[in-house]
């Protein structure tokens, strides 16, 4: 029997998932996507158990994800996702959420597959390339750019990487960065904004132990404020991911 070229599946928001205001948190939301698109790929043959045995692993290259609203307390998010097409050594994966058959957001999302011994970009596995990609428009027609990072600093705060920090590539999960970017904007501005768009962009790996100093930028627009992160190594002074946030009022 065939994989499914379009793969959908269902994720409860779980207490553990919530922010004070009984919504989904960004992270959490990230979680169901990185979740979905890893089952699809074990669906498909390429998941990062077969990738493993070649000594090789996806690594999250780009995500944007746009909000209509966020999930709340006890409602179900359905996650639907597919492959959408290769660009040299990237490939491309879209999704859209889902609550009660209505679509509530949607994400774009590009990845690469590393050596794991050599840390360096090789091709994606053959099995992508004798797939018929689904005949079906992008939900966000974004480019995969470099993300723009702060011109000034308004916040700031330093992590250390610690071992539960990182994944099974050993280096710190998307999600964290994610976290860190996030925790470095005031509490009085999470508390009174939801987030309604999100763009991320890894540049390079940290491990545990790394010191990593997350600047952020909050310029205010006419429908809310608008974030830009960065997050650099705090010794080197690499930058190891940049981010962009957009933010509405609460009802």
């Amino acid at each position: 029997m065939p994989s499914p070229i379009t793969w959908t599946e269902t994720v409860p928001v779980r207490s553990s998932d919530l922010t004070p205001h009984g919504t989904a948190s960004m992270p959490a939301l990230c979680v169901y996507l990185q979740e979905a698109a890893g089952h699809h790929a074990d669906a498909l043959g390429v998941s990062m158990r077969d990738l493993r045995e070649k000594e090789q692993a996806w690594v999250l290259s780009h995500m944007y994800l746009h909000l209509d609203r966020l999930p709340q307390e006890n409602e179900t998010v359905a996650v639907e996702t597919w492959p959408s097409g290769l660009d040299g050594l990237h490939a491309t994966r879209e999704f859209v959420l889902s609550v009660d058959d209505t679509e509530m957001g949607r994400a774009t999302s590009r990845w690469f597959v590393i050596d794991t011994e050599r840390r360096r970009p090789v091709r994606p596995p053959r099995l992508l390339y004798d797939l018929d990609m689904p005949d079906r428009p992008r939900p966000l027609r974004q480019a995969f750019d470099d993300l723009p990072t702060p011109d000034r600093t308004d916040h700031e705060t330093t992590w250390t990487a610690r071992y539960h920090d990182l994944d099974l590539n050993r280096h710190v999960n998307s999600v964290r960065y994610l976290e860190w970017a996030l925790g470095t904007l005031p509490d009085a501005l999470l508390d009174a904004h939801r987030c309604t768009g999100l763009a991320l962009q890894f540049r390079a790996e940290a491990t545990a132990g790394t010191p990593v100093h997350t600047t952020a930028q909050v310029d205010t627009a006419d429908d809310g404020p608008a974030a830009r992160h960065a997050l650099h190594h705090a010794e080197t002074d690499d930058l190891l991911a940049a981010a962009r946030t957009t933010w509405a009022p609460r009802d």
